[in-house]
């Protein structure tokens, strides 16, 4: 209560300071001039002590109002289990259950951007080599050459990146293939051999329902540290949803065999068929390489299309660069020790995979907002967030509305969990940080529209005073 009456207490003792003052002022100006007279200066019509002169001190505490009003008008209509957190420049405009540990579904690739950030570091660049026992001699190398993943998750052909309506970065597998040619190779007299090895061989994150491995849903491809074309064989040209592709049983021979065709495209001759092995310790002359982008670039992709094989990919590459031998198990553990350094906040969340796609992750909107408002990554996060309206999973959504071009998000879709994190550039150019996550068995039909509604409300803000109202009036000069 006692704080309550301090600001009251400190504006009425202001304007009785004033009062005082404008009073004083009054008296001198009716007292007879000792010397001549000069013309009398303009004076304002805005009182000193006018609400306008202190317009976003006072706005602010009425728009929060209104903006938690509004907010409050649906929040009940929310499953039980969601929560939703607002904040603005570190200040917490709204909440309602924030520590409520829930399914993030796709929100969780948030988490993986972080870490991967964080451990490998924005400039980090993968490598994928050619390497050969010995060097080619007139145009001919003798023996077998290996193609060797350094765990990529961004290694394509041309074709199958051009499947994709946002223009983002990949690693071009033909142009390793075109180094070869620059040498002057014409022949190997052995094979193309994949080595996976950075990475284990497990495909699959093992506690995954069954519905979202190979041969059903084919919602990641095959995990390999020597992923091309996501490891998928076969692909439709213009559907990118992977339901439509066919998943390589072994990537490392897909892709020796893949290079192969390249190769062989370039006037290669080749003599044994492609195969999949782990390279000599002899295998050390290298006759091409290839950068990934960066990891700025690769979470960028990762974030805007919700790409969950780079995510999965990510995590053994955090794994493998930690000196552990690339696997999903001891990369969560790095993720989650990663999550709990940087927030402060522990037993708050479990990490079972990077996508989301695993139903026993658990993470709070207390979590994802405080990452996003991490000076170190946020630059890096907004960038690859997806815009209402205009790109990633965004691309369709919000059209036409107040939110267009001004909701920049990571959406979550699970049969039982709907969530959406990022960022809201409101109408009157503030900038507001949430998360919402909505967890219910069936999900209610309506939630995306509810979850929109929120957004629009958010994109609202500040409702009022509006700040016309508070600034000066015009200058009205009065003699």
């Amino acid at each position: 209560m006692i704080r309550r009456l301090i600001f009251p207490l400190a504006l009425a003792l202001l304007a009785i300071g004033l009062f005082l003052q404008s009073n004083a002022a009054d008296e001198d100006a009716n007292r007879p001039s000792l010397v001549a007279s000069e013309p009398t200066p303009p004076r304002l019509s805005t009182p000193l002590l006018s609400a306008r002169r202190l317009p976003e001190h006072l706005q602010t505490p009425e728009a929060n109002r209104r903006l938690v009003t509004s907010l409050n008008e649906n929040i009940n209509l929310l499953p039980e289990q969601s929560c939703f957190v607002v904040s603005e420049g570190g200040e917490i405009r709204y909440h309602h259950q924030p520590e409520s540990q829930l399914i993030p579904a796709s929100t969780q690739k948030l988490i993986t951007a972080v870490a991967a950030l964080s451990e490998l570091g924005q400039d980090y660049k993968f490598t994928t080599q050619i390497l050969a026992q010995s060097a080619p001699i007139d145009g001919v190398i003798d023996g077998n050459v290996w193609l060797v993943g350094g765990g990529d998750p961004l290694v394509m052909t041309s074709d199958y990146a051009q499947r994709y309506l946002d223009d983002l970065a990949y690693t071009d597998l033909e142009i390793l293939a075109d180094q070869i040619i620059n040498l002057g190779v014409n022949t190997i007299t052995g094979a193309v051999v994949g080595d996976e090895s950075y990475f284990d061989e497990i495909r699959w994150v093992e506690s995954w329902p069954e519905r979202f491995r190979a041969g059903a849903q084919n919602q990641a491809g095959p995990l390999s540290a020597l992923s091309v074309n996501d490891g998928f064989m076969n692909w439709d040209a213009e559907n990118t949803a992977n339901s439509l592709n066919t998943p390589a049983v072994e990537p490392a021979q897909f892709a020796a065999a893949l290079f192969d065709d390249l190769l062989e495209e370039r006037s290669v001759r080749i003599f044994q068929s492609a195969y999949a092995e782990t390279k000599p310790v002899d295998a050390a002359i290298q006759l091409g390489v290839i950068e990934s982008p960066t990891i700025s670039e690769i979470v960028k992709q990762m974030l805007q299309t919700s790409d969950n094989t780079t995510a999965e990919i990510l995590v053994k590459a955090i794994s493998a660069d930690s000196g552990v031998a690339g696997s999903t198990s001891s990369g969560n553990q790095i993720i989650q020790q990663v999550v709990e350094t940087l927030t402060g906040m522990t037993d708050s969340t479990v990490v079972s995979d990077g996508s989301g796609l695993d139903p026993s992750n658990r993470t709070t909107c207390s979590v994802l907002v405080d990452l996003l408002e991490m000076e170190s990554f946020s630059a890096d996060l907004y960038d690859g967030l997806a815009v209402a309206g205009e790109s990633g999973t965004l691309r369709n959504r919000l059209t036409g509305s107040s939110a267009e071009g001004r909701l920049l998000a990571k959406t979550g879709t699970l049969n039982d969990s709907k969530s959406l994190a990022g960022v809201v550039h409101t109408l009157e150019g503030r900038t507001l940080i949430f998360a919402l996550i909505s967890n219910a068995d069936p999900m209610p039909s309506d939630i995306m529209d509810l979850h929109d509604q929120f957004v629009l409300d958010l994109v609202a803000y500040p409702t009022g005073p509006p700040i016309s109202l508070l600034i000066p009036f015009p200058v009205v000069v009065t003699n």
